[in-house]
């Protein structure tokens, strides 16, 4: 990538990361999908829950500038969706994606910003998955109530717009901080804020909620993982939590898991 000088602090503001992504033997693909667009820039349309991607440092809507060195920020989508299948097929030594938050990039284009990738902020996923990505529950909706102290300013989260500015997903939970300490992971989508169904809702409808609730200083926060909610929808599972705790497929969840307990104790 072209070089540049005393960039740092405007390219720490903006997100500037190169993203080293490996493959994992027991994960299929590397968790991540390209919006399609005629002509660049290109985003980042979506990150999986417990994915390379999720675990690299790449986030929804990052601006794709470059693939291994070489840059993609002004290519057609097919030729970057063929790069990143041969870069992927080839993965023994990961797929270096640089990226850029996609609210700051025409500001530092338009400033004439030379992206150069020596001042990026650097993040790789571990060459095997992690074990609390194994571990992780499957098909579970989750509650998280994170509570403010006197001294915290924020809930600790980042949040991103839906697909077509509906509902709203975890972009980043920040570590130590208020989130952290609840079972709320990057990439879930929040469905229920307080007991409330917000899945259907405009996405800034759901971040005024999100800042009322700040003012209250709590939140009561019903979530899924991206892979979970694609299965719900697959499958009529009901998203709100009173109809799925009423639902078929929960009743069967906790009977499973209430055998599987049972046969660990013996």
């Amino acid at each position: 990538m072209a070089v540049s000088t005393n960039n740092a602090d405007a390219f720490r503001t903006a997100g500037f990361r190169l993203c080293r992504l490996y493959a994992w033997s027991n994960y299929n693909g590397l968790g991540f999908s390209v919006q399609g667009a005629p002509q660049p820039p290109h985003l980042i349309r979506s990150i999986k829950s417990n994915s390379p991607a999720a675990a690299g440092g790449l986030k929804i809507r990052d601006v794709l500038l470059g693939i291994n060195n070489q840059d993609v920020s002004e290519i057609k989508y097919s030729d970057l969706t063929k790069m990143i299948k041969d870069a992927s097929d080839n993965n023994d030594n990961g797929i270096e994606l640089l990226v850029v938050q996609q609210m700051y990039y025409k500001s530092l284009k338009k400033k004439g910003v030379s992206f150069n990738s020596n001042l990026a902020e650097r993040f790789e996923t571990p060459k095997t998955m992690p074990s609390d990505y194994i571990t992780f529950p499957k098909h579970t909706p989750r509650t998280c109530e994170i509570h403010l102290s006197t001294i915290d300013e924020s809930f600790g989260i980042e949040i991103i717009e839906g697909e077509n500015d509906i509902g709203l997903y975890i972009q980043e939970v920040e570590v130590n901080s208020p989130a952290y300490r609840t079972s709320l992971r990057k990439s879930d989508r929040i469905i229920e804020i307080d007991d409330k169904f917000i899945d259907n809702e405009s996405s800034e409808m759901i971040i005024r909620k999100l800042y009322k609730a700040k003012l209250k200083r709590i939140v009561k926060l019903y979530v899924v993982d991206t892979n979970t909610y694609k299965y719900f929808q697959e499958n009529n599972i009901p998203l709100s939590s009173k109809e799925y705790s009423q639902s078929a497929f929960a009743k069967k969840l906790s009977i499973n898991s209430y055998i599987n307990q049972y046969e660990s104790l013996c």
